[in-house]
């Protein structure tokens, strides 16, 4: 496979599957950075490690779900764009729709499937998805929590 194709691919599916533990507005109202403790990191850095190994897996098996379907990788990325922006139009045969559709479905079970893997990594490491989400942002918006965060990671 080409590996411009594989990153487009995998770029695409790293935002869908990371989004899935980013701040949305229902979830966690707009705020300050929290106090995060050095377990907390610990935690969380044990937690985001587990969180990756899963995203690489699910990178994996997506990749294959559209393959399997007969789908060229850089096609289904055309596709995913055209859904995200109507704007766009994708020249498709019926055949081909059918093939998408069905990816996209396998997709979405895989997605499903990880999100739960990943809230479970979040739990066995003792933090709750919100808290977890809250120390994401933490790490973002304060330069010394990262570094901390990243000696933790290296441990």
């Amino acid at each position: 496979m080409n590996l411009n194709k594989m990153f487009g691919f995998l770029f695409v599916f790293t935002i869908g599957m990371t989004s899935a533990f980013a701040q949305s507005p229902q979830q966690i109202p707009q705020q300050q950075p929290t106090e995060v403790s050095d377990n907390e990191i610990e935690q969380f850095a044990m937690a985001f490690r587990e969180i990756q190994v899963i995203d690489q897996q699910v990178q994996q098996e997506m990749m294959n779900a559209v393959q399997e379907e007969g789908v060229d990788v850089q096609r289904f990325n055309e596709y995913l764009n055209a859904l995200q922006d109507p704007a766009q139009e994708i020249n498709a045969s019926d055949e081909e729709l059918e093939q998408f559709a069905s990816a996209f479905q396998e997709i979405e079970e895989i997605q499903t499937e990880a999100q739960k893997e990943m809230e479970k990594a979040i739990t066995e490491n003792e933090l709750t998805v919100e808290r977890y989400q809250e120390i994401t942002m933490s790490v973002q918006a304060n330069p010394e929590l990262l570094e901390k965060l990243q000696q933790h990671y290296e441990e």
